[in-house]
């Protein structure tokens, strides 16, 4: 789906989100929505036919869906998990690729239908607090508009740095590095195993991950784990045990002491403080 949205929002208002999660076979019913449908996935594949074209959405993928496009789901597969945010949004008008707005006007937004290469942490953060406060005995629309807001402008800024970074002289095997941890990080990955599978020398591929990306790929390994980690923790009944293994981190305490040094708190105490997502 090569189109994104561009103009400029005069209105954005929140109607409502959710997390689904499940562990048996699972595919979305047909729709055609009246408002704005945006879906971050957390866990498997969710297979989609938007329009008459197929799309997947696989975990830390993010995909929005324009008021009045029919689609559903096809294809079901287990242990499938996403966040989803309805809201309304005037002023937007769906674009080709290939018009690219001027970076120096900040005023027109642009936000993609579908992308791949995000990392969206803080924007799983925000909707799980608008799951929060929508759960409030008395919450106010003029709060969740402002979150939701916030929300898209998250996106909007990733997005156009994404495209800075294109047109910057990054070398050309970073995004192949990205993509390889991305899929990659359950399970113990070192250097020398990235050398050796891109046929570099170790120290060249280190220093040049390190000065293109501004991260060790170690520390970059760990932010990926930590994120799922967290995500983890809000949507399953695991045990701190189970979650570091799941996430590529054998040591429980070790893993414990990474969340916390991120999140500021142990494990324990963030699923305490901010609880089970509930699903929608």
């Amino acid at each position: 789906m090569e189109q994104r949205l561009l103009g400029q929002p005069t209105e954005i208002h929140f109607h409502w989100c959710g997390y689904l999660h499940s562990k048996k076979a699972w595919q979305h019913d047909p729709r055609t929505n009246l408002d704005y449908e945006l879906m971050i996935g957390v866990a498997g594949r969710v297979h989609f036919e938007i329009a008459g074209k197929p799309l997947t959405l696989a975990a830390g993928e993010l995909l929005v869906i324009p008021p009045g496009t029919h689609f559903y789901g096809r294809d079901a597969e287990e242990n499938v998990g996403f966040y989803w945010l309805h809201f309304e949004m005037k002023g937007m008008e769906v674009a080709t690729a290939g018009e690219n707005p001027a970076f120096n006007q900040p005023q027109l937004w642009q936000l993609p239908l579908y992308e791949q290469n995000l990392i969206l942490d803080n924007e799983l953060l925000l909707l799980q607090q608008l799951q929060t406060i929508k759960e409030m005995e008395l919450p106010t629309h003029q709060l969740l508009d402002s979150y939701t807001a916030t929300l898209l402008l998250s996106i909007k800024e990733k997005y156009l740095l994404s495209f800075q970074e294109n047109d910057s002289e990054k070398h050309f095997l970073i995004d192949y590095l990205k993509e390889y941890l991305q899929r990659n990080y359950r399970r113990k990955i070192t250097v020398a195993e990235l050398a050796s599978y891109f046929g570099y020398n170790k120290a060249y591929l280190s220093n040049l991950f390190s000065r293109e990306v501004g991260q060790t790929v170690t520390q970059y390994l760990h932010m990926l784990r930590l994120e799922q980690g967290r995500q983890l923790l809000l949507t399953t009944n695991d045990s701190i045990r189970e979650v570091a293994e799941k996430v590529g981190i054998e040591d429980e305490k070790y893993f414990s002491r990474l969340f916390q040094k991120q999140f500021l708190l142990a494990p324990r105490s963030y699923r305490k403080k901010y609880g089970l997502i509930n699903e929608m």
